[in-house]
């Protein structure tokens, strides 16, 4: 995300193997793109990102952390949109004019990380890699069902009972169900399923379906201006986007859904979170390219979703962007909304490229699949990643690298929706994603102020260690304890009372400053041994009303 980098991240990524695309501009054709336009049939349209060179500062994170949450989502998305608004221009010129003649379609401009994505021709491909406000362009590839780490069902299609008679294995094992029982179950938390849609009428899912507050429903009026009309309960950004293609034809997002938020009024709860509302953005039905799916994560953070939940990544071996990829990432996790991402089903096939992206992105809370006994099953992508050549960051270098997964969760013979009635079995870590992403909704429910670190640092804290003691690229921490980790959460809240009259209010807030101005050691806040600005940052993100 550093300003103006960007430009000789393009020229050292290029690869222009193809004669055509030599001379000006070529040196801005990232990775495969050159072959593509080489190959390309006159008039053919071809999907493109193209990386504006101006990209927003690095947020400060103290100073973000400092803000209430609203705040500081209202604070980065302003950031965010006047960085496009001030740049995009010339581009969309360009692509609106080429668009007249025939030569580009769907355009759509993005702010989340600073970049437009376009079908255009080669010829109008070559004119905006010669602009100077134009970093780079990378071949927008579209993939297909390999995006989802998921292995076909194994067990019976379970048509459901009516009567609950089990609650699926995996939210068992990880004592979500305790949860439950102290009054923790999600309630209020929006989890953004970034996915192959949801089936909205599956019993077991119809009453934690998300629906926009400032949308009148079929008025055919974008009522709230968010810029989508009757977004109702979502939008899908399959295929150019709309607000009647939300279903899911395929399974795996229903089957997801069911696992975040499943209430098993079939019979099967199967829901980490039951309570938890399921805000709908769907990038996927038979074909899909990143772009589609940084839309659905830039929805997620202008419209409400506390936690996105994203069951899929993209193998290396399809050339992901890597630097967009965490450029977006890291600008959602700096908007206070939480990540959670798959690691993949690759297990060890390719040493530092097994994990997916943006899986691999280092503050990812990127999640491994277990069976239901702990033990991690042979298809769990595993570490280390590395950055190293992935400009502007070239951070991480291997040996050693970053460890990967953060952390595991059930992902094995899981039972969840089939489409919209019943139950199926689905494996990978597709399954153990919206395991985690269920368990950090009834953390949110038990502390709203918490953002994507503090969930990453407490799921990392109370996992029950597996595999090599502490962190190791097979297991991350080890298995997600969600109770345990509410119960960090709450207690991570309650901290908060500085002064000890047993309440959290403003006399806090003094009582720490004071401590703090004066240097005492009891301003230490977050435990590092010394009384900084870090410190005012965890206080006030700890401090909780009402606690």
């Amino acid at each position: 995300m550093l300003k103006n980098v960007l430009t000789a991240a393009g020229a050292a990524l290029a690869l222009c193997s193809a004669a055509a695309f030599a001379g000006p501009g070529a040196s801005k054709l990232h990775d495969d793109l050159p072959g593509v336009l080489s190959e390309a049939q006159p008039g053919e349209l071809i999907p493109v990102i193209i990386v504006m060179s101006e990209q927003t500062e690095a947020f400060d994170l103290v100073a973000l952390r400092a803000m209430d949450k609203a705040s500081r989502r209202q604070f980065v998305l302003n950031a965010l949109q006047a960085t496009a608004n001030n740049t995009q221009g010339g581009v969309l010129s360009l692509l609106s004019q080429a668009q007249d003649a025939g030569k580009a379609d769907q355009i759509s401009p993005l702010w989340i990380s600073n970049v437009v994505s376009a079908r255009v021709t080669s010829d109008v491909a070559m004119r905006l890699a010669k602009r100077a406000d134009v970093a780079y362009l990378s071949y927008d590839r579209p993939i297909g069902e390999e995006v989802f780490p998921v292995l076909p069902a194994v067990g019976q299609t379970d048509p459901g009972g009516g009567v609950i008679t089990a609650v699926e294995c995996g939210t068992a094992l990880m004592h979500a169900p305790t949860a439950w029982s102290n009054g923790i179950t999600g309630a209020g938390v929006v989890v953004g399923m970034i996915d192959t849609g949801v089936c909205i009428t599956h019993p077991d899912i119809a009453g934690q379906i998300w629906t926009n507050p400032g949308e009148i429903a079929n008025n055919g009026i974008d009522d709230d201006a968010n810029g989508f009309v009757d977004d109702i309960h979502g939008w899908s950004f399959d295929g150019g986007g709309s607000n009647n293609n939300i279903s899911d034809s395929q399974g795996h997002g229903s089957h997801t859904a069911g696992t975040v938020a499943g209430d098993g009024t079939q019979g099967t709860q199967s829901g980490m979170a039951p309570d938890a509302q399921i805000q709908v953005i769907k990038f996927w039905n038979s074909f899909s390219g990143q772009a589609a799916a940084w839309n659905c994560m830039q929805y997620g953070v202008a419209n409400g979703a506390d936690v996105e939940s994203n069951s899929y990544g993209w193998p290396h071996s399809q050339n992901p962007d890597r630097t967009t990829w965490r450029s977006v990432t890291e600008n959602v996790m700096a908007s206070g909304v939480v990540l959670v991402f798959a690691a993949g089903n690759e297990g060890a096939c390719c040493g530092i490229d097994s994990v997916r992206t943006p899986g691999d992105v280092p503050d990812m809370i990127t999640v491994g699949a277990t069976d239901c006994n702990m033990n991690i099953t042979s298809y769990s992508s595993r570490g280390p990643v590395s950055w190293t050549g992935v400009n502007p960051y070239n951070d991480w270098p291997y040996p050693p690298g970053k460890i990967k997964p953060s952390i595991s969760a059930p992902g094995d013979n899981t039972t969840s929706h089939n489409l919209c009635s019943g139950y199926v079995q689905f494996s990978g870590t597709s399954m153990a994603t919206p395991h985690v992403a269920g368990a950090v909704a009834l953390m949110l429910q038990a502390n709203p102020n918490l953002d994507h670190w503090d969930c990453l640092q407490i799921l990392r804290d109370t996992s029950i260690d597996r595999g090599t003691a502490g962190d190791d690229n097979t297991y991350g921490m080890g298995f997600v304890d969600a109770w345990a980790a509410v119960q960090a959460a709450m207690d991570m809240a309650c901290q908060a009372d500085f002064n000890g009259d047993g309440s959290v209010n403003t006399l806090d807030v003094l009582a720490f400053l004071n401590a703090w101005n004066a240097g005492s050691s009891e301003a230490d806040f977050n435990g590092d041994g010394t009384v900084n600005t870090l410190d005012v940052s965890a206080f006030l993100n700890a401090w909780v009303p009402g606690c």
